[in-house]
């Protein structure tokens, strides 16, 4: 699908479902440059990337050891 960059916006809507669907819209500017709105699908992020980061910072109510007073760190 190609249209100008007008119509693009005046239609984004209809132009955001069909990239949604699969097609590629081609939107030329005035100075003839070309531009390809198209979906992408995100990545797939497990459960230990979305809270890797809190890794930690969670208090559970457990002791938690460690061999400080043995003579280490």
């Amino acid at each position: 699908m190609t249209t100008t960059l007008r119509e693009f916006s005046r239609n984004l809507a209809r132009h955001r479902k069909a990239a949604a669907s699969g097609h590629e819209v081609l939107v030329r500017d005035a100075s003839g440059g070309v531009y390809v709105f198209k979906r992408v699908d995100p990545e797939r992020k497990t459960m230990a990337d979305l809270v890797g980061h809190l890794t930690g910072s969670v208090k559970t109510g457990r002791k938690i050891k460690t061999l400080a007073g043995y003579g280490r760190a």
